[in-house]
């Protein structure tokens, strides 16, 4: 062993007073002088080999009033150079090669993976959390290694590791918590908290807080519980939109297993397209975005579903008042290959049909008969099969239809002359979406996935009529056929891939990229017909639109979470986008940054921005998300879509089971659409962009939130203060206006409280300002021209004069705040356990409990008064009536179409 030149200055201190403090500033210098400066002020001695110090930068070290412990640790944090104290003497070492334990964490009865499980080691803060397929890993210095798994309703798992000096990949297997009567959260969970990560507006929701969360005809539903989160306007009264921090309905990206879904709607939105029996769980990030996501403007829901159990055979089966859900998953191959299927389906249409056919058989001598029916069904299907620990193949299959008829047929035959008329329309759309992936481990620090996919939504509508008149071969006989049909949709297919790397234990670097073809159908339309006039016909068929359109799109992206120090974690990435159309592309470059600043273990600020882009719009005229809107994407004349969102917010943690924060944003967008005033005069050969007009937006507000995860009473308390407005130089005359659903003040209520192993119940009260319409608050008489264009009277031409009408006149768009909405909804499960661990559950609800009549629309309407300036006749003259003193105004109301629901479901499973 070598000693550095320093040490024989002072050979001759005999003793060391280990309480010694030391004050030292030194900037970028030699390791050997701040070694020197170090056995002045402490007296102790540090020895090594002359070589360990050669090729080191030049460090620095700034410390006031601390230990040699202390100053040793920041020292030599960030070098590769081990220190240990025996007596008054410090010997240096080099630093081993640190080992690496990986791995994956999944649930012991099933094998499924958990995501964001959390892995620390005993005695230090270092940890990691697993991702979305349960992988993780920990970089650790060689030695006796003591590891910590745990995941929210699981027991923990403590394993120890002796001499571990190689790299080790595990499988890791929680057992489920379910005996305990509450959740515990330990130490090791505290990663994943809103304190500790970097993210910003952001949300994580289990299965079982989504079936726990009471909603209308007690169907589970993720779009429903979201709505009760801060941030998350709900549009419409009882439908599943979404409409997040200012944005339209069209910004938000929903993903099933890496997957959008472009139509989530059933009903027009009083279901959405997750099946909740097929879910795992999901993550929502409405601000913050990290770099892998990208595509929409406002909030991305990220969807995993199940993927089927490799030990047992397990399922479910539910009844509710107008659909029905059946599951079921298992091993194909025990440990090896497994399969989850879940399929839900309503049966509005068994109900309905048997109720038109009565109705039409009261009506049957009168030759009237109404038709009607309407279905919807989701397919979730999952395989998965391990080749090994490192290799993974799934497949992963979703498939949704909603179908819609109606008609009505008019009949007689005994007249002299039978006629009949057959009038129906059809309407259906849907999506299919089919993912097939690897995941490999490719070593202890880098974890890929690559995956091909394909998303396709359409929506056809037909309408056909029918008429005849007269007995065939007569004269008079004459028959007609008309059927028109469109179509509208959208297919995407290409590869995706994405890679996490862990070099070090503070580093989580994640990168990939896509590739993806667009195929865009504006709108296809084609009519049919053909006459018959006493036995001569005449056919005629033609296709006014056919168009498709192709598109390009490649995107790559990288991010790092950094955990710099204790205090400070950082989140940046960039994501970079090619977008190709009709000889036009588009490039965009998205910054994305998250800091966290711990200020005490318990209490952190937060930071971040993000710029989104999007390249495809939902054309539509109606604010519900209705079947026969469009998806559009980016053309020469409309530019992409474009947000920069700027977040500030204060997190805090009491005793480990309440979160508190406070997020403040501000957000801009770019280049946003909408329909011109009066579009709907513009000629019907026009194309959709001659309607379509753009401009720029803003948002910004502050959200309130406690939550409380663990115990028998869990939930949220939720207050979002916010604005949202628009401009646009061709609507409103340039001015700025209120967004739709700018409702400045939303609070929500949600608690959960479990009373036995047996019985939970549940509660949720909104409250939310009224959404904005435009209404025509004046109005002017406007005296028409006659036939031939004269005034009021006879032309001298034969004209004639037309009755006076109102001409409405609207000051500015959404000039109308609607009157406040708030409802209390109820719920309550009841678990009755069966033989051989079965279990069947009741859950009884009820919506809206008070039936508040929210208003569901305004229509304008007439109300008679009393006339102030009406001068009743005065005797000897008569005539006139007792109803001149009356007149009419017009006046607008409310409609409301949602009162009290109950509704009661059995699920059983096994």
């Amino acid at each position: 062993m070598y000693s550095g030149s320093c040490v024989s200055l002072y050979a001759q201190e005999t003793t060391v007073d280990s309480s010694r403090r030391i004050t030292l500033k030194m900037k970028q210098v030699e390791l050997i002088h701040i070694l020197s400066e170090l056995e002045k002020q402490s007296g102790m001695f540090f020895s090594y080999e002359s070589s360990l110090l050669t090729n080191l930068p030049k460090v620095s070290l700034s410390v006031k009033e601390e230990l040699l412990t202390d100053c040793l640790k920041h020292l030599f944090s960030s070098l590769p150079i081990m220190y240990q104290i025996n007596g008054r003497v410090v010997i240096l070492k080099k630093k081993p090669r640190q080992v690496v334990i990986s791995g994956f964490i999944r649930e012991r009865n099933s094998s499924e993976a958990l995501i964001g499980a959390s892995v620390y080691q005993v005695g230090t803060r270092k940890g990691t959390a697993s991702n979305n397929y349960g992988f993780f890993s920990l970089s650790l210095d060689p030695g006796d290694i003591s590891l910590q798994f745990s995941y929210i309703g699981y027991k923990p798992l403590r394993m120890s590791f002796p001499f571990m000096e190689k790299d080790t990949l595990l499988t890791i297997e929680l057992e489920n918590n379910t005996a305990l009567d509450e959740v515990v959260v330990y130490g090791s969970d505290a990663e994943k908290r809103p304190v500790s990560n970097t993210q910003m507006g952001t949300l994580e929701i289990n299965q079982q807080t989504i079936r726990n969360t009471p909603v209308m005809f007690g169907e589970a539903d993720i779009i429903k519980t979201l709505q009760l989160t801060p941030g998350v306007a709900t549009g419409t009264e009882g439908f599943a939109g979404m409409y997040v921090r200012g944005g339209n309905v069209d910004e938000n990206l929903f993903l099933v297993d890496g997957n959008p879904v472009y139509q989530i709607n059933h009903l027009g939105g009083v279901f959405s397209a997750f099946n909740s029996e097929a879910i795992r769980g999901m993550e929502f990030f409405k601000g913050g975005f990290p770099a892998r996501y990208g595509g929409r403007l406002s909030s991305v829901v990220d969807v995993h579903t199940k993927e089927g159990n490799m030990k047992e055979y397990h399922g479910s089966a539910s009844i509710g008042l107008i659909s029905g859900n059946l599951s079921f998953e298992g091993p194909l191959k025990k440990d090896k290959t497994s399969f989850m299927i879940a399929l839900r389906r309503t049966w509005l249409d068994m109900l309905t049909i048997p109720a038109i056919a009565i109705a039409n058989n009261l009506t049957k001598k009168e030759g009237d008969k109404a038709r009607g029916r309407y279905a919807f069904h989701d397919l979730n299907l999952k395989l998965n099969h391990h080749f090994n620990e490192r290799s993974r193949l799934f497949i992963s299959l979703y498939n949704g239809n909603d179908v819609l008829k109606g008609g009505h047929e008019e009949f007689n035959v005994e007249e002299e002359t039978p006629f009949s008329y057959d009038n129906h329309a059809s309407l259906r759309w849907g999506n299919l979406i089919a993912t097939a992936g690897w995941t490999y481990v490719f070593n202890n620090k880098l974890f890929g996935k690559l995956s091909g996919v394909f998303t396709q939504y359409s929506s056809q509508m037909q309408q056909t009529q029918e008429d005849e008149y007269g007995v065939k071969g007569e004269d008079a006989y004459e028959y007609s056929y008309n059927k028109t049909s469109s179509k509208t949709g959208i297919t995407d297919f290409g590869l995706r891939s994405s890679f996490d790397y862990l070099p070090i234990s503070s580093h989580h670097i994640r990168f990939g990229g896509d590739f993806l073809m667009h195929r865009f159908r504006p709108e296809y339309s084609q009519t049919r017909a053909f006459d018959e006039i006493a036995g001569e016909g005449n056919h005629i068929g033609a296709v006014y639109s056919n168009d498709l359109l192709w598109a390009k799109e490649f995107s790559a992206f990288a991010e790092d979470d950094w955990v710099i120090s204790r205090q400070i974690r950082l989140n940046g990435g960039l994501r970079y986008s090619i977008f190709t159309i009709d000889q036009q592309t588009y490039m965009s470059l998205e910054p994305r940054l998250a800091l966290r600043w711990l200020l005490k273990k318990n209490l952190s600020i937060k930071a971040s921005y993000a710029r989104m882009n999007q390249y495809v719009h939902l054309i539509s005229d109606s604010y519900m998300n209705l079947p026969t809107d469009a998806w559009m994407p980016v053309t020469k004349r409309l530019k992409p879509l474009l947000s920069d969102q700027a977040s500030l917010g204060l997190y805090y943690n009491l005793k480990g089971e309440y979160d508190f924060s406070v997020e403040g944003y501000y957000k801009r967008f770019e280049n946003l659409l909408e329909y011109r005033d009066g579009y709907s005069f513009v000629p019907s050969f026009s194309s959709w962009e001659d309607k379509l007009t753009v401009g720029d937006g803003r948002a910004y507000g502050a959200e309130f939130m406690v939550r409380k995860q663990t115990g028998k009473t869990t939930g949220w308390i939720g207050y979002t203060l916010s604005w949202a407005d628009r401009k646009f130089p061709e609507i409103n005359d340039g001015k700025r206006f209120q967004s739709k659903y700018d409702n400045r003040h939303k609070l929500n209520i949600v608690a959960m409280h479990k009373i036995s192993a047996k019985v939970e119940i549940s509660a949720a009260w909104t409250y939310a300002s009224g959404n904005r319409a435009t209404l025509a608050l004046e109005n002017y008489e406007s005296i028409p021209p006659d036939e031939y264009g004269g005034g009021k009277g006879n032309t001298g031409y034969g004209g004639y004069y037309s009755e006076p009408y109102e001409l409405d006149h609207y000051e500015e768009r959404n000039n109308y705040q609607l009157p406040a909405y708030h409802r209390l909804d109820l719920g309550i499960n009841i678990y009755r356990p069966k033989k051989k661990g079965r279990m069947g559950i009741w859950n009884i609800s009820i919506y809206n409990v008070y039936s508040r009549m929210n208003p569901f629309m305004i229509r304008k309407t007439w109300k008679t008064i009393e006339d102030p300036d009406y001068i009743p006749p005065k005797p000897p003259q008569q005539g006139g009536s007792p109803y001149d003193k009356y007149k009419s105004v017009p006046c607008f109301k409310t409609v409301g179409i949602m009162p009290v629901i109950p509704s009661i479901s059995y699920t059983y499973k096994f």
